[in-house]
């Protein structure tokens, strides 16, 4: 396979590929929107900065299920040769971002992916029922 640079890459597919999603403004003064919906591509946005596509080392978290239906996080990471690794993040929270910020091959994207992986998290624990209830004080010595 012939290896091209990332900005060719771009200049090929930012117009048109099966990933796009266009929202037109209603008026002038709103803009049209370009989604994508890429795996790799960590804020959605049609851009060059955000593109899992034309960069050659691309990062992301998603959510990956296994096979008793368990859905848990997971840091996929695209290296320089092509491949695709991919990193459980089933541990405590804190070790998992401190996974993220370690295996992140791009330093400007480090803030948005722990977002995601902070979004995820807190949906998985949500969804497991494992959130922690807040309890609502009232009043002076917390009773009614």
């Amino acid at each position: 396979m012939v290896a091209i640079s990332d900005s060719l890459t771009w200049q090929l597919i930012s117009q048109n590929n099966s990933f796009l999603h266009k929202k037109n403004g209603r008026s002038s003064r709103t803009g049209a929107i370009r989604f994508s919906k890429e795996k790799a591509n960590v804020m959605s946005l049609s851009t060059f900065k955000y593109s899992g596509i034309a960069n050659s080392r691309a990062t992301s978290v998603t959510v990956a299920e296994d096979s008793k239906g368990n859905t848990f996080p997971v840091l996929v990471k695209k290296t320089s040769k092509g491949k695709t690794v991919t990193i459980p993040l089933n541990k405590n929270f804190r070790s998992a971002v401190k996974t993220v910020t370690s295996q992140n091959n791009r330093a400007d994207l480090t803030a948005n992916l722990k977002a995601k992986y902070a979004g995820i998290y807190n949906g998985n624990m949500a969804k497991k029922e494992m959130r922690k209830k807040t309890v609502v004080k009232v009043g002076r010595n917390g009773g009614i």
